[in-house]
């Protein structure tokens, strides 16, 4: 015999001292516990997804590479998630270098983001582009970005 009482919220079996409870009894209540545990855990309006807590754990990658001279060079971000902005720089250098005696300036350091960047660095998708200047741009600067035998490191957000 069931029970003469349910709970209120799931409905299990509730016994009075003149029930009879049986297997069957306590088995059904066993799936209704079981599918609102099961509901509840698989609810990702009020759980956090694994991708959610990936980008919380890893709001950005940090990688590097050393400049093989070419004029443009492509560097694929490996990580879990494409890059939305990022920086560039070569290691243990300063940013820009000014040469008074050439009249030229040589730039070590950028942004990059998805929506635009420093001229000589695109980004689209997990892939950056670089450029190492042959010539100035605009009058007498220089990208150096992949200048050969360099380390660069590329720090990269989510």
């Amino acid at each position: 015999m069931s029970s003469t009482n349910k709970t209120g919220y799931l409905g299990l079996n509730s016994w009075l001292g003149s029930d009879v409870p049986n297997h069957d009894d306590f088995n059904a209540d066993n799936r209704i516990v079981d599918d609102a545990v099961r509901d509840h855990n698989e609810n990702e309006d009020i759980h956090t997804t694994a991708d959610e807590k990936a980008a919380w754990n890893q709001p950005f990658v940090i990688t590097s590479f050393t400049g093989n001279g070419n004029s443009t060079r492509n560097i694929t971000i490996t990580n879990s998630f494409e890059p939305s902005w990022g920086i560039i720089f070569k290691a243990g250098y300063t940013p820009t270098v000014v040469d008074i005696d050439n009249r030229s300036k040589y730039n070590y350091f950028g942004f990059f983001t998805k929506n635009g960047s420093n001229i000589g660095l695109t980004l689209s998708g997990k892939k950056l582009t670089v450029t190492q200047s042959a010539i100035s741009i605009l009058g007498n600067e220089m990208r150096n970005y992949n200048e050969n035998g360099s380390p660069y490191v590329i720090i990269a957000f989510r």
